[in-house]
């Protein structure tokens, strides 16, 4: 090693994520194992693994340090990177090795902390850094409202790599928001995100994900435009709704209780499955044509890959392009970083093919056209 290495710890969440396609909001706690009884596969290595190969790409010489595992040492031995396994956490890993690890890692002095997970990872992380710590998240999880985490796995990647090759400096550095749900008493997330705290990260805008933002315009133009959306549900055959506050107010016009962190599939107005998973959608939209209705999240501009993993890439693939519907206010809108929508479905086919200009409906007569860009190849 020369005298420019930089020492990088890495701590991923491995079941982060894994409760995405399979229609749960979260994998905090318990759900952890309804997410494998439904079959879902985990994620966070590979996200872990695609920053990690970005990360390879610095100018300095990087030693990093991690857990035993998949908390970390496989995902870095995946991408080729050479490691030292500093913590070993129990078999299943569990939320207290999380902040064990950070503690252990914080011990080595390490540079920069990367850790792959969600919102649920962000808080334990929290709880064991210290206030002056570097941290930069790799987004793996169901829900991601936390200002911590790289645009996307990629960008997460560059992000660090662009923090390390800097020098590390303090000044480089500025407080994010830690944001979370609360659990519901099944365990899924319920309400508003809530604030828990700060992180610092590296000061990089465009890599770096703004929080979710909350109390977004409920203006009439709005209940405009989702009277139209629901006259045109209505209408049409199998359509699709996707999560969020937007769209519930959607589904209570069709007269549907709705979820509002799920997705729902309504077919001519009338609600046929609730609250479905990836499969599920599949088998739905598999033979048959459809539409999409999504909303944008605020402070953000996600339309997929954040909170809707349901909508998978093969669904999106076979619904097309031109059968999906965006809804939003005006002023949610004007507030989005760069003034842009951005696509994470996990396949750069898919994303590119997402690419492009999308009409998003503001009122029942009006629409504004809006650039969709794949989050992994061009940042805002």
């Amino acid at each position: 090693m020369n005298g420019n290495r930089k020492r990088v710890g890495l701590v991923v969440n491995p079941v982060a994520g894994m409760g995405g396609a399979v229609g749960l909001k979260g994998t905090d706690g318990a759900l952890v194992e309804e997410a494998r009884r439904r079959g879902a596969q985990p994620m966070a290595q590979k996200r872990a693994v695609t920053a990690l190969e970005a990360l390879q790409r610095a100018e300095q010489t990087i030693e990093v340090l991690t857990c035993a595992g998949s908390m970390g040492a496989d995902a870095a031995g995946a991408a080729g990177l050479p490691h030292r396994v500093v913590f070993h956490p129990d078999d299943p890993p569990g939320a207290a090795d999380t902040r064990n690890a950070v503690t252990t890692l914080l011990r080595e002095n390490v540079e920069l902390l990367l850790f792959a997970g969600g919102d649920g990872t962000a808080r334990e992380v929290m709880a064991s850094a210290a206030a002056h710590t570097p941290v930069l998240g790799i987004p793996a999880g169901v829900k991601m409202h936390s200002a911590v985490f790289g645009v996307t796995a990629m960008t997460a990647g560059d992000a660090a790599r662009a923090f390390l090759d800097s020098g590390c400096p303090e000044t480089a550095l500025i407080p994010a928001e830690v944001m979370d749900r609360e659990p519901g008493e099944n365990g899924e997330p319920v309400g508003s995100p809530v604030l828990y705290g700060y992180l610092r990260v590296p000061a990089m805008p465009r890599l770096m994900q703004a929080a979710k933002a909350v109390g977004a315009s409920d203006d009439a133009a709005l209940g405009g435009a989702l009277q139209r959306l629901a006259d045109q549900v209505q209408r049409d055959g199998l359509c699709v709704l996707g999560p969020g506050a937007t769209l519930l107010r959607l589904k209570n016009l069709l007269g549907a209780t709705g979820t509002l962190l799920g997705v729902d599939v309504f077919d001519h107005g009338r609600c046929v499955a609730c609250d479905v998973d990836e499969r599920q959608l599949w088998s739905l939209v598999r033979d048959r044509e459809a539409r999409i209705v999504v909303g944008v999240i605020g402070g953000q501009g996600f339309l997929f890959g954040r909170g809707n993993q349901q909508i998978s890439a093969r669904v999106l693939a076979r619904v097309g392009r031109q059968n999906i519907d965006v809804v939003s206010s005006a002023a949610k809108l004007a507030s989005l970083p760069g003034g842009v929508l951005r696509v994470d479905t996990g396949d750069p086919a898919v994303n590119a093919s997402l690419a492009g200009y999308l009409p998003v409906l503001t009122g029942s007569a009006r629409q504004t056209l809006c650039r969709v860009i794949d989050a992994d190849t061009e940042p805002a």
